[in-house]
């Protein structure tokens, strides 16, 4: 118990910086796009719609919207385990680590850059000429303006 009373603060302290450690390990591995808008995800799109508001008093202000973000990522942890308990999910970290659904339209630019990697095979050699015709470009130019 002597233990305790003189090392409280650095064991609360550590306890608060492990927690939120493992809180941003736990938003890191996390997907960040997903059709259904699972996990953090509404979270984080809340935060950044909140922070683009902020114009009054905005050390204030980015300060509310980010402990308001930890807040709602602290719940979606939190009801992923009360789903886990309550045998909803299999699981406690299934409601926000999971194989995202891609919108379809990410799909779609995946079709596309596909299909013109297919049409332009080289891209690099693509570019060198595009960088070839600029410098003739500005050699002609350079021709054309006499110098002084």
């Amino acid at each position: 118990m002597n233990f305790i009373k003189t090392h409280w603060f650095g064991l609360l302290t550590g306890t608060v910086i492990f927690f939120f450690l493992i809180l941003f390990v736990l938003i890191l591995l996390s997907p960040r796009q997903d059709a259904r808008r699972r996990g953090f995800i509404p979270c984080t799109e809340n935060m950044a719609e909140e922070l683009l508001n902020c114009e009054e008093n905005k050390f204030f202000c980015l300060f509310k919207v980010i402990v308001k973000n930890s807040w709602c990522d602290i719940k979606v942890v939190g009801r992923g385990i009360g789903a886990w308990i309550s045998g909803e999910q299999s699981a406690p970290w299934s409601n926000y680590i999971f194989i995202p659904e891609l919108p379809e339209a990410a799909e779609y630019e995946e079709e596309a850059r596909a299909e013109y990697h297919k049409n332009n095979p080289d891209v690099k050699k693509e570019m060198l000429k595009l960088k070839e015709l600029n410098k003739e470009l500005e050699h002609e130019q350079n021709e054309i303006i006499p110098q002084k």
